[in-house]
């Protein structure tokens, strides 16, 4: 919100100068100082005022116009000292200088002292004051109700945990112009912002380097940005497409709609661009955040039905493709002012966004609220400190393993305009359920050809998951809640079908879990034979990863029920072929570690044994370490692959 109107302040300007006796020198400034006002030189402006006010200490209307100019300047310290100096020389010059002041001390976090201007501002009487500011009046009365509450709130704020110092991006993720709305790719390896540093807003791209720093930002590429403002890009889950907002686009229906692209990341082409059909209005649609399974959109629009300036709502992906019919949030979450800058984290409850209609530190905050079981919204929480400060914050997306947060700000601190920053965030502000990314890639096992259109059916505890199809890469990417066991069953026509159980657990940092998937063909027919041949008997492979801690060969309770439940999803256990292999990380020597792989392999086949299993149907094998970039736990373990013929 602009502090005041230029044309007030001109008008105020020169009916000081009529009205009080100056000598010529601080006069000449005076006016330099409106001129150079009046054409944005800020800088020249305040040079002026304060030569003015050193000719003539007690110069009200020239201290009044410096607390503008300086605050406009960011010069936050000299505009709050113009005020004190003008409140104390004259203080029924102007009414509006409260509101103003309070919103500086706001921003040095003197709330006590911000409530108390804004309270001055709203009970004195306008009648008493030199100068008429109507104006400006009725712009600040539609604030000051909520910067009450905000002051209000900050004095009383809720401890929501430790917060580490936010950082601005390295590099030349920011710059003099506004950087804002950032977004992350599920492994964290690349953002997506919004930028208007080329003189329209366009989408820029952020990748990280072998080291894990961010590199310099590029174009996401002339199929998305054009001489038109686009923004608040959003990944799919699964990185391969990407939501975004195009403004003044030759279809749009109202200031901007949302739109859907195909993204190949490895190449960086970007295709298919079209409107997401369903979700857009007549009205501004914007700043789209889609769910982790894909079924949910939430958004920001301004359109009929809403609570007040821009709205969150949310639609479902019907059966055809399309979008269904938005549904508003609701006053929990909606309010008078703007709510903005949706990010729905992948366990599907939490949602964070930013408001400058809840109370808060200042201005615009980021907030975090749950959704209950039944089917409510929580209160908003207030992020809190470090994340949110008295200036406005534009934009909230939390990393994969939930410890940080990206956001843009307009801090005094940063280079200029909106800025991105990164900052810890406590667990109390995390997301409610943590989660871990499955990354899994199916090949044909006599060609190594990704296959794609498989079914990958999921299951937990006896419960269906769901049924995911693999893209023509033979990937599937899903979000599963960490620290759980799922069996999953991979199916297509002309291959055997693959059963897999593991524990899916997220490591520190790790939010991505690989696996590789390879399919048997069942019965194919080479093509120069003709002859028919016999219906193939079925034949089904499970699999299963048994994971140990550093050193640890021995099985635990829980590991030996899993292997227990592999085994009884067969119905004829003596028709069994099992391959155990037991792997090991690269701590220690190269003897200890195969001696370790070929324990943990032994453990497992003797337990196997327990069970049943005859020495006849089992092969053992230690491979030591395993030579890949794979995390350390992923490589202390045990394969089990088993096969009935």
């Amino acid at each position: 919100m602009k502090a005041i109107h230029l044309l007030f302040l001109l008008l105020f300007c020169s009916l000081s100068l009529r009205a009080q006796p100056l000598s010529k020198s601080a006069k000449e400034h005076m006016e330099d100082a409106e001129y150079y006002f009046n054409n944005a030189k800020y800088e020249a402006a305040a040079a002026s005022l304060k030569q003015a006010i050193k000719q003539k200490p007690n110069f009200a209307a020239a201290q009044r116009l410096l607390g503008v100019v300086a605050k406009e300047t960011g010069d936050y310290e000299t505009a709050r000292m113009a005020y004190e100096q003008l409140f104390k020389q004259n203080p029924l010059l102007s009414r509006s200088a409260y509101f103003e002041a309070a919103e500086l001390q706001m921003k040095a976090y003197n709330y006590i002292k911000a409530l108390e201007y804004f309270e001055l501002y709203k009970y004195a009487d306008p009648k008493n004051y030199s100068i008429k500011e109507e104006g400006a009046a009725r712009n600040y009365d539609a604030y000051l109700d909520r910067n009450i509450k905000s002051c209000e709130y900050a004095i009383e704020m809720e401890y929501t945990g430790s917060t580490g110092k936010a950082e601005l991006l390295p590099g030349m993720a920011n710059s003099k112009f506004d950087e804002f709305l950032p977004t992350l790719r599920a492994n964290g390896d690349m953002l997506l912002y919004t930028s208007n540093r080329s003189g329209d807003e366009d989408i820029l791209m952020l990748r990280k380097n072998e080291k894990g720093e961010w590199k310099s930002p590029k174009s996401i590429g002339p199929a998305i940005n054009t001489p038109y403002n686009e923004g608040m890009a959003k990944f799919t889950v699964c990185g391969r497409r990407i939501f975004f907002a195009a403004c003044a686009w030759e279809n749009v229906q109202g200031g901007c709609d949302i739109y859907v692209a195909e993204y190949d990341s490895e190449n960086e082409i970007v295709d298919s661009v079209g409107p997401a059909i369903g979700l857009n209005s007549e009205a501004w649609d914007s700043q789209p955040s889609i769910s982790c399974d894909g079924y949910k959109m939430y958004f920001v629009s301004t359109r009929e039905g809403g609570f007040g300036g821009s709205d969150i709502w949310v639609s479902e992906l019907m059966a055809d493709g399309r979008w269904g019919v938005p549904e508003n949030l609701g006053p929990k979450i909606n309010t008078e002012g703007d709510e903005e800058a949706p990010f729905i984290a992948p366990d599907g409850q939490t949602l964070y966004f930013v408001s400058d209609g809840h109370p808060g530190l200042g201005e615009a905050d980021a907030f975090r609220t749950l959704l209950l079981e039944n089917g409510e919204w929580s209160r908003p929480v207030n992020m809190g400190e470090g994340v949110n400060s008295p200036f406005r914050e534009a934009g909230i997306v939390v990393s994969p393993d939930g410890e940080y947060a990206y956001f843009s700000s307009d801090r005094p601190e940063g280079k200029g305009g909106l800025d991105l920053y990164s900052c810890h965030i406590p667990a109390a502000m995390a997301p409610a359920v943590e989660h871990v990314f499955l990354d899994g890639y199916l090949y044909d096992e006599a060609t190594a050809e990704p296959l794609a259109g498989a079914r990958v059916r999921l299951r937990n505890e006896g419960e269906n998951i769901g049924i995911f199809e693999t893209d023509k890469a033979g990937r599937f990417f899903l979000c599963l809640p960490s620290g759980a066991s799922y069996s999953y069953i991979i199916s297509k026509e002309g291959y055997d079908n693959f059963i897999g159980a593991d524990y899916f657990e997220r490591a520190a940092g790790e939010a991505i879990k690989r696996i590789d998937v390879q399919l048997s063909p069942n019965g194919k027919i080479p093509e120069e034979e003709p002859v028919m041949a016999e219906p193939p008997k079925p034949r089904l492979r499970k699999n299963l990863s048994v994971y140990f801690e550093t050193g640890k060969y021995d099985l635990s309770e829980l590991q030996k029920e899993q292997i227990q439940k592999l085994l009884e999803q067969f119905e004829d256990p003596e028709s069994l072929k099992i391959q155990v292999t037991g792997f090991a990380d690269d701590v220690g020597d190269k003897e200890f570690n195969l001696s370790l792989s070929q324990k943990r392999a032994g453990y497992v086949t003797k337990f196997m044994k327990e069970l049943g299993i005859t020495s006849a149907q089992i092969t053992t094998d230690g491979r030591g370490v395993i030579e890949s970039n794979m995390a350390k736990h992923q490589k202390r373990k045990v394969e089990i692959i088993i096969l009935n013929r």
